[in-house]
């Protein structure tokens, strides 16, 4: 269900309405946009790729909060529309797809982004 602050689209709109319109704020603006049932492929290639974001989300769970406080410092100076988890996640699954950088780990924290 749509949740409307103000009468609608003047305000802030936010949410479905009845699965055939989307409401939304991105960095501050506005849009509306039609419904769409989003695909799932379910290839062996998706499913690896969704196995390393669980990887990287069960590391970044077994972390300390000293590490997580690191990840989030280092993600709002150098990304500041990151979190801290976010950067420790695409870090993790670009080490794991072999694209660059290091695996995440408290020796390395935070790491240096290629």
């Amino acid at each position: 269900m749509a949740k409307v602050t103000g009468p609608l689209m003047s305000i802030s709109a936010s949410g479905t309405f009845g699965n055939t319109i989307v409401y939304g704020t991105v960095r501050g603006i506005q849009y509306a946009r039609m419904w769409a049932t989003p695909a799932n492929p379910n290839s062996a290639a998706q499913q690896v790729i969704r196995g390393y974001f669980t990887d990287a989300v069960n590391a970044w769970h077994a972390e300390t909060s000293s590490v997580h406080t690191a990840w989030d410092n280092y993600a709002k100076s150098t990304f500041p529309t990151m979190s801290g988890f976010n950067l420790y996640v695409k870090a993790y699954v670009d080490f794991l797809v072999g694209h660059s950088g290091t695996p995440p780990t408290v020796t390395n924290t935070p790491p240096t982004m290629g």
